[in-house]
């Protein structure tokens, strides 16, 4: 490829990440239910993802769990889809599509691809199950029994295990992420459907929600169709507020060891994280990423690949609505000299801390970020979840590449103070966790 070539292919790309290369339009029926289609008509199919502001925060001491046990239930039957047969899995599936859920913190998503000539159909079904889902003990009885099963079955596995006894002495009373999304196994055994009917009653309404399609598909033809299935959707909420929450960055987490029943000794690294809105919300993030989120990260390299450790395993929940923790476990060989590992992380910090981050590691993470959204603008369910996101959490689906700008605001100097605030080895909690001892 000659020069002239690859500078035209380059400045292509870069384009193409800046954008939603679509038509995409919006309207908001009378009943407070937004719709945004994106009008990508490269092949035949069409995603439909219906969001929801409701997930685990949302939860009452009764109901921990419920969230997430209704995105159970909305597979269950409606009342124009009821029936083994006339089930959503079943529907999707004769109409040669694919149909899935998830539930956090703070919302759920349900979402479905299909052929684009079968949308209307689908639509159908969620403005049904949005207003008329079928609740009765026998449903319940069966989703409670496969949510706890569910549950039981990731305390099998030992480090599924030692996360969900670690999550338990976190947070402050109060706090909305005080309760693992999955809930309480001893609260979802005993719900009851009249438990049910009140959070379905109180979060499944149109005016909580928002629709987003993408895919070969007309913009009047959708907003014809969502007029005629979910217009006539009448239930109103109010409009969620947020919640006071106790300040984590004060609260001492207590717990200095755990143990677990399994061959590796683990120092477990817990950070206080700002909340979406926060001024340091997109740096934090940012930081945390080079830090240890990925194969390439700084700790990893000083790590892991000088043998010191099996692996770091970091979860972020990046899109947090209020202040969370972060934490990286950083799994080694149990032994006495682990103590060395801890002294590398902070001399690593320390180093950031005094003499700032390389703008080429910067420059890297930026470039990778920009190619992966480069390839997510080929997939319908990709453009719905970065529409989705923009508009759930900006209420503006038009802020979808604001991640993304929001980095790239950001200089090397800017995280010298973030690792001094958040990431001082000094004041970060280390929790170690060891085997534990056989007689």
């Amino acid at each position: 490829m000659n020069k002239l070539k690859l500078l035209v292919l380059l400045m292509s790309l870069s384009f193409m990440s800046r954008a939603i290369d679509y038509p995409t339009k919006t309207k908001t029926l009378a009943n407070g239910l937004k719709i945004i289609v994106c009008e990508k008509n490269t092949n035949a199919m069409a995603e439909i993802q219906v969001w929801y502001r409701v997930g685990s925060k949302d939860e009452w001491d009764g109901v921990r769990g419920m969230a997430h046990l209704f995105e159970h239930m909305m597979f269950r039957g409606s009342k124009k889809f009821q029936g083994e047969e006339n089930k959503p899995f079943k529907v999707i599936d004769r109409l040669g599509g694919s149909i899935n859920a998830y539930t956090t913190y703070d919302r759920t998503v349900y979402h479905e691809e299909v052929p684009a000539k079968n949308i209307e159909t689908v639509i159908e079904m969620e403005a049904d199950r949005m207003e008329n889902l079928i609740l009765d003990q026998k449903v319940l009885d069966t989703e409670r029994e496969v949510v706890g099963e569910e549950l039981r079955l990731g305390l099998n596995d030992w480090y599924n295990k030692m996360a969900s006894e670690r999550y338990k002495i976190l947070y402050p009373l109060k706090h909305p992420y005080q309760v693992d999304v999955i809930g309480n196994l001893d609260e979802i055994t005993s719900f009851a459907t009249k438990q049910c009917q009140d959070f379905y009653d109180k979060f499944y309404s149109p005016n909580n929600a928002f629709v987003v399609i993408s895919g070969n598909v007309k913009s009047d033809e959708i907003f014809a169709y969502c007029e005629k299935h979910f217009g006539s959707v009448k239930k109103q909420l109010p409009v969620n507020t947020k919640k006071t929450e106790p300040d984590i960055f004060t609260h001492n987490i207590t717990t200095e060891e755990m143990s677990i029943d399994f061959p590796v000794q683990i120092y477990s690294y817990i950070i206080p994280s700002p909340a979406f809105g926060h001024k340091d919300f997109y740096a934090f993030n940012l930081l945390s990423e080079l830090l240890f989120s990925n194969t390439n990260s700084l700790l990893n390299k000083r790590i892991v690949n000088n043998n010191l450790a099996y692996q770091i395993s970091g979860e972020q929940y990046s899109a947090r609505m209020y202040s969370n923790y972060t934490f990286f476990d950083v799994i080694m060989q149990a032994g006495v000299g682990n103590a060395k590992v801890k002294k590398e992380i902070s001399k690593e910090i320390n180093s950031l801390i005094k003499e700032g981050l390389e703008e080429t590691e910067l420059k890297n993470y930026i470039s990778n970020l920009e190619t992966q959204i480069i390839f997510s603008n080929y997939s319908n369910g990709d453009i719905c979840a970065r529409l989705g996101q923009a508009e759930y959490y900006y209420n503006d689906y038009k802020k979808f590449n604001a991640t993304l700008d929001e980095y790239k605001k950001i200089k090397p100097a800017d995280l010298i103070p973030i690792a001094q605030t958040y990431f001082n080895p000094e004041k970060m909690k280390v929790i170690n966790i060891k085997p534990i001892e056989k007689e």
